[in-house]
């Protein structure tokens, strides 16, 4: 167990003001996403723990119960989805062919499994436990296409104080698509930017040597002061000095050797689309300075409230706050994934530039504990969600097979990408979080 105020410099570029608020629930999971495939479901026979024997897929039960889906010849997956009416399955694992292939704590509206390419006669699914009587509705078992890009995005922390990268495990963060480097840059209420002591340039140069061919950002925040607050900052500085800063942010990009900028933005700020007018306004100014293929990005919630139609156009990349950044200890794969999405698409924002956040840690945000991942990466084995402390008390964190699903079903929802918040607390080896994504896309 760790207290730490990292959190706090991740914050000022994530603010999560109204984010507990945004997210209306998985109310129709089908209308979300209809999986367009071939469902192998359909060709099965249907054997139950109770001795039942059908030709379709129903679970009901208070217990401990399981269904076997079963072929006359092999049939090739590597995803299923299961769908539940409620939420009252706290446990369930996977076998194909009799084996052991997954086991995760919750199903909810619906839960994927991304497996891997494949081969079975049979599959098990078996609920391990519950709380009061459950209903599995259908499932599908398909073999979904991977035949598109998809962005791995590190947002990486550097030390402000030495060597950026020093305390940077390179073999943690080298396999990545993209790069959001902070908290390099600020800016003051004038539009002037502050640079840290190193140059920009030189991180730029020791990433890509690395990783070539990878896309390198630079989150650009307001400045904290005693005298002012980051929200005054920023409206100040977007709204009076926007030229300036546009300037100023696409000379650093320039000089730099960036592939672009990223704007946290005070999400409590606005109540009216006036207020929000000053932000479009400022995405306008931006883009007339950065233009392509240097990109725009921005931290935005699920809602997208303050973005107009024209700003949505003009911005590259949206990094959507799912609401584990701050309080991962209650959030499940429904309200992490499922009900993030729908929030998003009822915001009208384009797919293919949007991104989920996957924070690599949890945090308690009653005691302002962090738990970083790696340090629990073996107890928490491939299928563990939940970490046992010493005082007995329990943590949810993200673990291997939780985020290796989560990739694998905003890869099949369409979404741009996901955005790991602090990847350096990954472990390395088979239980990295940035394998789970990668092995999605195989």
């Amino acid at each position: 167990m760790k207290k730490k105020l990292i959190l706090s410099s991740i914050l000022i570029v994530f603010t999560l003001a109204l984010l507990a608020g945004v997210l209306s629930g998985c109310s129709n999971i089908t209308a979300l996403f209809e999986v367009n495939a071939t469902n192998l479901a359909n060709y099965a026979n249907f054997s139950y723990s109770n001795g039942d024997n059908k030709i379709n897929f129903s679970l009901k039960a208070s217990g401990e119960a399981w269904v076997k889906i079963s072929w006359d010849s092999a049939v090739v997956f590597n995803e299923i989805f299961l769908y539940e009416n409620g939420s009252n399955v706290t446990g369930f694992e996977i076998y194909v062919n009799d084996k052991l292939v997954a086991s995760q704590d919750e199903i909810g509206k619906m839960r994927n499994v991304y497996l891997g390419s494949t081969t079975a006669t049979s599959i098990t699914v078996k609920v391990t436990s519950c709380s009061g009587t459950y209903k599995l509705t259908d499932i599908g078992i398909y073999n979904l296409p991977r035949n598109r890009e998809f962005h791995s995005t590190a947002f990486v922390r550097l030390n402000e104080n030495g060597e950026p990268l020093e305390g940077v495990d390179i073999s943690k963060i080298k396999n990545y698509t993209d790069y959001i480097l902070y908290p390099l840059t600020t800016f003051d209420s004038e539009g002037n930017l502050n640079m840290a002591s190193f140059g920009l340039s030189d991180v730029v140069r020791q990433i890509r040597s690395f990783n070539y061919s990878a896309k390198i950002h630079i989150a650009v925040i307001p400045e904290v002061s005693e005298e002012i607050s980051e929200n005054d900052v920023r409206h100040s500085a977007f709204k009076d000095y926007a030229d300036t800063l546009a300037k100023n942010v696409a000379e650093l990009i320039k000089d730099s050797g960036l592939d672009g900028a990223v704007f946290g933005f005070d999400f409590s700020f606005g109540e009216n689309l006036f207020d929000y007018g000053v932000y479009n306004d400022f995405i306008s100014t931006l883009r007339g300075k950065i233009m392509s293929p240097y990109e725009i990005g921005v931290f935005i919630n699920p809602d997208a409230i303050m973005f107009n139609k024209q700003s949505k156009k003009l911005i590259d990349n949206f990094y959507v706050l799912t609401p584990n950044l701050d309080d991962n200890n209650a959030c499940t794969f429904a309200q992490t994934v499922c009900e993030t999405l729908e929030t998003l698409k009822n915001s009208d924002l384009p797919k293919s530039k949007t991104y989920l956040t996957v924070p690599f840690y949890s945090y308690n945000s009653e005691t302002e504990t962090l738990y970083e991942y790696g340090d629990y990466a073996e107890q928490l084995g491939e299928y563990g969600n939940v970490i046992e402390l010493e005082d007995g008390n329990k943590v949810r964190i993200n673990g291997y097979s939780f985020v290796r699903d989560m990739a694998a079903f905003c890869y099949d929802y369409g979404i741009a990408g996901l955005l790991s918040v602090c990847p350096h607390y990954d472990t390395t080896g088979s239980l990295s979080l940035a394998n789970a994504i990668k092995e999605t896309l195989q």
